[in-house]
């Protein structure tokens, strides 16, 4: 397919340092969002953009090949903090395409930590990424609206990044492309100050790929500029057909008739009386059973008679005599935790789930860790 690209990378208002990294080739496009100290964060975006550049030159054909060549670039981040103790701790997020060689117009994108690839097609953006932060597991949970991640004081806390580990999850998604798609990476220094709304506008304004991401860096600059911020816009040019999406086969196993049932009459009773009460006792007791079932449905989370964070079943104050029960102990105190999640434990936050409730929990010691700690082998911040 025949391409045309841009890209422009920026220090932004505060920092004194891009930590930043990219790359924009042919076949490949690469950002890299570096974090650590002693101009560690530079070096390791810097090592991802080369080791995945020189592991291209023999192509990237599949889903594995491209998961290979970022764990690859994980083990050069993760080796070198080793080897250079001013290095310790270094890591960068990283999002990348790749286009696959064919017939069918196909690209890769690879992912981890919270850059960002988006899809821009008939005037709509899309995201092709998923991030890989404290927020985005929160908006899975349906804990926090999209909306309100994007404000939230621990929107900056990523969950996976390179170099960190010595092995790392790495996402790739297979997407077809057509003539007129517009892709976009990003580092969160855009994302962190631009809406996607926002993107969206400046997308539509421009025509020009090296403009485009000229303009994107310059509004996040614009609304504070408080990190690095690199572009990279890709315009899809070449003449492609529409993809041909068949059918998906029915692989449905029909079920088989069920025999009608036999009905048999009921024997008339000569005690009215007997049937009377049998049928409200059978109704007091499902009433009794359904009062209880909701009592016990629901889950939230606040403190024990110790201070310490629990996740309870029921509901909040009871339903009538069934009362929560205590379904997940820990031994984390009320002085532990920050002031917006000491808030969402006191109002006694609810889910619907128990495994949603655990989840919340999980995020509740990362957010612990994070807020006692400046260098974790799970949990970066940035």
């Amino acid at each position: 397919m025949k391409l045309k690209w841009g890209a422009s990378t920026d220090v932004g208002m505060v920092r004194q340092q891009n930590e930043d990294s990219y790359l924009a080739e042919e076949n490949l496009y690469v950002v890299a969002d570096g974090m650590g100290g002693h101009n560690a964060g530079e070096v390791a975006s810097a090592l991802a953009v080369t080791t995945l550049k020189a592991g291209a030159r023999t192509g990237i054909d599949s889903v594995e090949r491209f998961r290979e060549l970022v764990q690859q670039a994980n083990t050069a981040i993760y080796t070198a903090s080793l080897d250079d103790s001013t290095q310790s701790g270094m890591g960068t997020t990283l999002t990348a395409l790749s286009i696959v060689a064919g017939e069918e117009p196909r690209v890769l994108v690879a992912n981890v930590g919270d850059a960002r690839t988006y899809l821009w097609r008939n005037n709509a953006l899309t995201r092709l990424s998923v991030d890989h932060s404290y927020v985005q597991e929160l908006v899975n949970e349906g804990i926090i609206t999209p909306e309100e991640a994007r404000v939230h004081p621990r929107r900056n806390i990523v969950t996976r990044a390179l170099g960190i580990d010595r092995s790392v999850v790495v996402d790739v998604f297979s997407h077809l492309v057509r003539t007129g798609d517009r892709i976009v990476l990003c580092s969160d220094g855009l994302v962190d100050e631009v809406s996607d709304a926002d993107i969206a506008v400046v997308l539509g304004q421009h025509s020009d790929p090296q403009d485009t991401a000229e303009a994107l860096v310059m509004v996040a600059n614009t609304a504070g500029g408080r990190d690095n911020t690199t572009v990279i816009v890709i315009d899809v040019l070449d003449d492609i057909s529409e993809p041909v999406v068949l059918p998906t086969p029915d692989n449905t196993t029909p079920m088989e008739a069920l025999a009608p049932m036999q009905l048999t009459p009921a024997k008339k009773s000569k005690v009215g009386m007997v049937l009377f009460w049998s049928a409200l006792v059978a109704i007091v007791f499902s009433a009794i059973t359904v009062i209880g079932v909701y009592g016990r449905s629901g889950y939230f989370i606040g403190f024990d008679s110790n201070d310490q964070v629990a996740i309870y079943r029921g509901r909040v104050g009871g339903i009538l005599w069934f009362q929560p029960t205590i379904e997940t102990q820990t031994s984390m105190s009320g002085e532990e935790l920050p002031e917006d999640i000491l808030r969402d434990v006191a109002l006694n936050r609810e889910f619907s789930s128990s495994s949603q409730a655990s989840k919340y929990l999980a995020l509740i010691r990362i957010a612990i860790i994070d807020a006692t700690t400046t260098t974790s082998t799970t949990t970066t911040v940035r």
